[in-house]
C-alpha cells in the first residue's frame, strides 16, 4: 500500500472540478445534492492522487478528466484501461473496507474494456452524514488493484444498493506490480 499526503491545492482543484462535473453525473443512489457533491469530490480526489503518483513514478499514461456526459476511462497505462475506485473513511480507518462495485457499473466497465481497478482510500469522511469534510482530508492510501474481470469472483451475500460485489482489500495486488508491468 502506498500512502500519500493530500495537499490543499489538490483539494481546491478537486472541489472546482467536482462542481463542474455535478451537472453531468447520473444520480444512481438518489442522494441529496450535498451527498452527491461529496461522492463526486471523493472520486475526483482519488483520480488526482493517482495522477500525481504516476507522474512521480515517471509512468506514461493517458488521463480522462471527465466533465461531460460520458467518460470512457479514468486512466490508460500501456493501452489498458484503469478504473479508479475511491472510498472515504473516518476515524475507524479503512482496514475494514472493501472495493464495492454495483452490478450495473461492473457490466458497463466490461463493455468499456476496463482491465484493472485500483482502490484508493481517503480520510475525512463522515459515514453517518455521507459527507467528506475537505478540511479533514489530508491522507490517501493507494491500497492496490485487481483485474477488473476478477471483481465478479466476489459476489456480496447481502444485497444493498450499490455493492453487489465486495472485493476484500487483502486480496488486492500491490500497485507497484501494475506500474512496473512494462
Amino acid at each position: 500500500m502506498v500512502t500519500r499526503e493530500i495537499n490543499n491545492s489538490l483539494i481546491d482543484e478537486a472541489i472546482r472540478h467536482s462542481k463542474e462535473r455535478l451537472q453531468y453525473e447520473f444520480n444512481r443512489f438518489g442522494l441529496p445534492t450535498p451527498q452527491r457533491k461529496s461522492m463526486i469530490l471523493i472520486g475526483t480526489i482519488g483520480q488526482l492522487i493517482f495522477k500525481e503518483y504516476l507522474e512521480e513514478k515517471g509512468v506514461e499514461f493517458d488521463f480522462e478528466y471527465q466533465a461531460g456526459e460520458y467518460d470512457i476511462m479514468d486512466f490508460s497505462i500501456n493501452n489498458e484501461i484503469v478504473e479508479i475506485k475511491t472510498s472515504g473513511y473516518g476515524p475507524r480507518g479503512y482496514n475494514h473496507l472493501n472495493i464495492l462495485y454495483a452490478e450495473d457499473q461492473f457490466q458497463a466497465g466490461i463493455v468499456k474494456g476496463f482491465k484493472y481497478c485500483v482502490q484508493i482510500f481517503i480520510n475525512g469522511y463522515i459515514r453517518k452524514d455521507k459527507l467528506l469534510v475537505p478540511s479533514n482530508c489530508n491522507s490517501a492510501t493507494i491500497a492496490g488493484f485487481t483485474l477488473f474481470e476478477d471483481i465478479k469472483k466476489y459476489p456480496n451475500q447481502r444485497v444493498f444498493f450499490g455493492d453487489d460485489y465486495k472485493v476484500p482489500i487483502n486480496d488486492l495486488i500491490p500497485i507497484e506490480q501494475l506500474i512496473n508491468n512494462d
